[in-house]
């Protein structure tokens, strides 16, 4: 597979909040007629908080040279910076008992320190991964767990809003 070829496309909805301080789904409402509606993952300015996306299998296709996940975004605020931390578990066969193994999740993160010019447009950040442990030894075929958070404890996390979400779109680097 070539570099900057499309692995997932992940929405909000198909995240799972984890047991505790989960990011919540939340709603954009446009104004076409009839209204439409966007899906976002609400991040609190406050608390760090998360998303899981789970059931993810990296395609037979990937070449193993690293990923690149794209986040789509958008803030209640024009000012200030909002960072993103972002992981992944790999979930071998045969290997691991998930209800009793405890992850300790290796974050890479994004800073955005230019918002979006108005509230409600969208910014398009990008953090990376290396192949390898960088992003727990993921290859192909594997299933894996892709974890979210905003990094509300990172210095350069000054927004004061909430951030949203939109989507999260993974490329081969």
């Amino acid at each position: 597979m070539a570099s900057g070829n499309a692995l997932f496309n992940l929405t909000p909805l198909a995240s799972a909040p984890p047991a505790t301080t989960a990011a919540q789904i939340d709603i954009l409402v446009g104004t076409s007629a009839p209204v439409e509606w966007f899906p976002v993952l609400a991040f609190d300015t406050t608390t760090v908080e998360y998303a899981d996306f789970h059931g993810l299998v990296m395609p037979a296709h990937y070449s193993g040279g690293g990923i690149t996940v794209s986040i789509r975004s958008s803030a209640t605020t024009t000012t200030g910076g909002i960072v993103f931390a972002v992981a992944l578990r790999r979930i071998q066969d045969d290997a691991e008992d998930l209800d009793t193994t405890a992850q300790t999740y290796d974050y890479n993160t994004v800073t955005i320190g230019t918002l979006a010019s108005v509230v409600g447009e969208l910014t398009y950040d990008s953090v990376t991964f290396t192949n390898g442990a960088d992003m727990d030894s993921v290859v192909a075929g594997d299933s894996f767990t892709l974890r979210i958070r905003r990094d509300t404890g990172n210095a350069s996390d000054t927004a004061t809003g909430d951030a949203f979400v939109h989507g999260i779109y993974i490329t081969e680097t």
